[in-house]
């Protein structure tokens, strides 16, 4: 085994878990991730590793488990939890290159020792980079989109698929009680290639239009205010740059005159900046009638502090924290903090992913305002 030698810092942190029951092999993962700038956290059991994914965000997972049964166990585990986080495995078989090419999924690559701090900067890189392009959908967009087409070609096809944007409604109810209080907004289009709304998000970001499809989706929940005596109250999804340069409760906004039945959520993967603009437009926000979600707060106290410099009205729970709520302790006591933390601010929780009846109990009894998810309606175009 070498030891770590300091290298180029890594162009971002990412959060690594380091699983290997060898004190000495699981140090030296862990010193080697650290010299290439990542944050790292290391455990000996396959257990406790799955406990901690449960509870925390980490980016990657670098496993030394070199008992076949016992790897195989384990990746089986991530797959069946954490399917987006990619494991690079480290053996100590010499044979081969140092780094074996991504698997088609993108979740594992394997690292060979001994380790060169460069190496693992490079397949920490590579693993991450595969997994955004999953996470977004590019894998169905790449080649079926943006191949063979001009700028002018892809903003048309862009254009096509925002005539055919139809919004599907889920409801989002009363923890005790199951009564509906209200609908998420969720976007599909028939536009080829966009089975799902990730792929046309990726696609906006990557084309600069953004703007246009927040837009039209205002568009559509306007059409449904007007087109129905009792109005609803919708959780409509928009990008966090409508607090700096959007049209949020302003002469141009669509949706100003319905405001108090609208609740806007803004996800928690961007942070915030609290500059003088976002300032205004949160209070002209606030003077208009809307409310704010933060949505999908997830098991980091990162995502947390993201969100409550909003000071929002609701804390929507990610499904990735609500799911198997029932049967893990950990996850039980970071909704109960969530909880009491936005009930002291005079907010309330959903939480969303309800999808067994014993995940739905033990939100209501750890004190979740308001629930969502196939247990309690699947998303449809109309609200029969």
């Amino acid at each position: 085994m070498t030891s770590a030698m300091p290298i180029r810092p890594a162009p971002r942190p990412y959060h690594v878990l380091v699983v290997d029951p060898s004190d000495r092999t699981r140090e030296e993962l862990a010193s080697t991730v650290a010299a290439v700038g990542h944050p790292v956290d290391a455990c000996a059991r396959c257990e406790d590793a799955i406990a901690s994914l449960d509870i925390v965000d980490y980016d990657i997972v670098m496993s030394a488990l070199n008992e076949p049964d016992a790897s195989a166990q384990f990746s089986e585990w991530m797959r069946q939890r954490h399917p987006s986080v990619p494991i690079i495995q480290v053996t100590t078989d010499q044979a081969g290159n140092n780094v074996t090419p991504l698997i088609p999924d993108g979740t594992v690559a394997t690292l060979h020792w001994p380790l060169r701090p460069e190496v693992v900067a490079a397949a920490v890189e590579a693993a991450m980079s595969e997994r955004q392009k999953e996470e977004l959908g590019l894998y169905d967009t790449k080649d079926a989109f943006f191949a063979g087409r001009s700028e002018a070609e892809q903003s048309a096809a862009f254009d096509a698929a925002l005539d055919q944007l139809y919004l599907v409604y889920q409801p989002v109810v009363r923890a005790r009680s199951n009564c509906v209080v209200g609908y998420e907004a969720l976007m599909r289009t028939t536009a080829a290639p966009f089975s799902k709304a990730g792929p046309l998000l990726a696609v906006a970001n990557r084309l600069g239009r953004v703007r246009d499809l927040d837009d039209r989706v205002r568009q559509l929940i306007l059409e449904e205010f007007l087109d129905r005596e009792q109005w609803r109250t919708f959780f409509v999804n928009l990008d966090i740059q409508e607090l700096t340069h959007g049209v949020l409760a302003t002469r141009d906004d669509p949706l100003r005159e319905y405001a108090s039945r609208v609740v806007i959520e803004f996800s928690q993967d961007f942070a915030v900046p609290l500059t003088p603009p976002v300032l205004s437009t949160l209070d002209r926000m606030r003077e208009a009638g809307y409310r704010i979600a933060a949505g999908n707060i997830t098991s980091t106290t990162a995502s947390l502090v993201r969100m409550r410099v909003l000071s929002p009205d609701i804390y929507k729970l990610g499904a990735a924290i609500v799911r198997r709520c029932d049967r893990n302790p950990l996850k039980q006591r970071y909704i109960s903090q969530v909880v009491e933390m936005a009930h002291g601010e005079g907010a309330l929780v959903v939480a969303q992913g309800i999808e067994r009846p014993e995940e739905h109990q033990a939100v209501v009894e750890l004190g979740c305002d308001l629930t969502q998810g196939f247990l309690l309606g699947i998303p449809r175009a109309t609200f029969d």
